[in-house]
């Protein structure tokens, strides 16, 4: 289910820029008369606005899992030295 979220997520992330900066290319364009000049730099800039906010979900959602991670790894290594305590403790 988190991957399904995650999905709509980067999903309208990408779509929404781009295509509202399609809008405002396209409007400037027909207000200014200029062809398709801004059309292609709103688009431009839309697509990398995208990829920004792609990469600022990823590398937040790949750090969270890290630090879980880490804390699974020193929850495990605590218990792993207490047992080791507890074993030495009985052998004494």
């Amino acid at each position: 289910m988190k991957a399904l979220s995650m999905l709509t997520q980067v999903g309208i992330s990408m779509l929404v820029p781009i295509f509202l900066c399609l809008w405002v290319g396209k409007s400037l364009d027909k207000a200014f008369d200029t062809g398709i000049l801004f059309l292609i730099i709103f688009i431009i800039l839309g697509v990398g606005s995208s990829f920004r906010t792609l990469y600022m979900l990823t590398a937040h959602k790949y750090k969270k899992a890290a630090e879980e991670e880490r804390k699974r790894r020193d929850m495990f290594k605590g218990r792993y030295l207490k047992e080791n305590e507890n074993s030495e403790d009985n052998k004494s």
